[in-house]
């Protein structure tokens, strides 16, 4: 074969190839985004109230039993006569069987000796100050690609792997740690703002059960509403057999009419029998006759179970409204597991006006524990104004105000209290 018959043979191969592949390739389109911002912070973490329990700088309480029992919550009345069920009174081993269910966890006659160890890093009276301001710059770069087949099947790919396909049956995307069904129906914001200090990072839209791939399904729309379902395998990322949760189903669904949104969602997780998110607050604390510490926190889970695991069910209810320039929205969540139940309520609205862009937020959230006296509540309001400063250039600056209240940490308990967290922010963004 000479070289003309070799090169005019490839040629015709190298053009059957591309005319095959033409009506697939052609129709793949790519796009790429980002921006850059450089942010500067400045923060404000004190104490509501500074109690000072000793002058110890570990912040301790002598563990007697009067002082541990005070506490729990827990009434104390010395009697050295366990008269078993039928005198389960006001004594301290009586009281904490009767709130855990189990085996009194000090012994009757017993000499306890126990410190509870509070955290005081942010006790105003312990001279702890924020550096400020904190300047920093960051990055990130966005791709995505998609289009529609000859067939008629659309496709699409991001940066985040995830791979969505839709038609004429609606969209189903494929994506490690995706989006419940809950979150996709989801109206309202979901109630994360910028906060200084502790927070639960607005609200709950997925149970432990999403943590791994989710396939998430979106029907196609008929008359404003939208349904969603959404399926997870397990909550492992990897073929595994020791999964927390496996099988979690998630549905939702939102409809639209004329400005208004509303949108509930729904999503139950089963933990697998043995596995390490099974719930154990009835363990008892290692607290006898000799010479212990515990830290206040893990002494509040213990007794009182105040950890999100075990089975666990999400509800969530949504609503946005969009009127004469001004766009608000609200969002309900509850988290219910076997331990610690999370409720988060939020508020959001937002208008423009003479080149400005305003927005203020509001968020609650409580986490009860199994039982009743134990309760982490969190309280956040921000607000932010934004302007462009050109083509691609915008300059936002935003004020919040937290107040986060860790039960272990209250001052009924002998803790410091609720932590104040005030936040000032600069961020200039450039858009490419």
């Amino acid at each position: 074969m000479d070289k003309k018959t070799l090169l005019g043979g490839a040629a015709a191969l190298i053009m059957g190839a591309g005319l095959f592949a033409a009506p697939a390739s052609a129709a793949i389109e790519w796009t790429w985004g980002g921006d850059a911002k450089l942010t500067a912070t400045m923060k404000d973490t004190c104490v509501t109230t500074a109690t000072t329990l000793d002058t110890n700088d570990n912040q301790t309480i002598g563990g007697t039993r009067a002082a541990l029992a005070t506490f729990l919550g827990i009434d104390y009345v010395v009697d050295d006569d366990d008269g078993g069920a039928t005198d389960r009174t006001d004594d301290i081993e009586d009281g904490i069987d009767a709130i855990m269910g189990g085996t009194a966890i000090i012994d009757e006659d017993a000499d306890v000796t126990v410190n509870i160890t509070f955290d005081d890093t942010y006790n105003c009276a312990s001279g702890v100050s924020m550096e400020s301001p904190i300047w920093a710059t960051s990055s990130k770069l966005e791709w995505s690609a998609g289009g529609t087949l000859a067939n008629g099947l659309s496709v699409a790919t991001d940066q985040d792997a995830a791979i969505t396909l839709g038609g004429a049956f609606g969209e189903i995307t494929f994506k490690e740690d995706g989006d419940s069904a809950a979150k996709a129906s989801f109206a309202a914001g979901d109630g994360d703002l910028t906060v200084a200090g502790a927070g639960f990072g607005g609200h709950a839209l997925g149970t432990a059960g999403t943590d791994g791939y989710v396939v998430t399904y979106a029907a196609p729309s008929v008359g404003g509403m939208n349904l969603f379902l959404s399926y997870a395998p397990n909550s492992g990322k990897a073929a595994t057999d020791d999964a927390d949760y496996t099988d979690t189903i998630g549905f939702g669904a939102s409809f639209g009419m004329d400005a208004l949104t509303i949108s509930a969602g729904y999503e139950s997780a089963s933990v697998t029998a043995g596995s390490a998110s099974v719930c154990d607050y009835t363990a008892s604390p290692t607290i006898d006759g000799d010479a212990t510490s515990i830290s206040a926190i893990d002494l509040i889970d213990t007794v009182y179970g105040t950890d999100e695991c075990g089975d666990q069910t999400l509800l969530v209810l949504g609503a946005a409204m969009d009127a004469g320039g001004l766009s608000i929205d609200a969002g309900w969540s509850e988290l219910d597991t076997g331990e610690a139940d999370r409720t988060t309520t939020s508020i959001n609205a937002s208008t423009s006006t003479g080149g400005w862009d305003l927005s203020v937020g509001y968020t609650n959230v409580v986490k009860a524990s199994s039982l009743a006296g134990a309760d982490t509540t969190q309280t956040a309001i921000g607000a932010s104004v934004g302007t462009s400063l050109g083509d691609g250039v915008s300059l936002t600056l935003t004020a919040s105000n937290n107040e986060y209240a860790d039960d272990s940490q209250s001052t009924t308990r002998g803790g410091n209290g609720a932590t104040n967290d005030f936040l000032a922010e600069a961020e200039l963004k450039i858009v490419y």
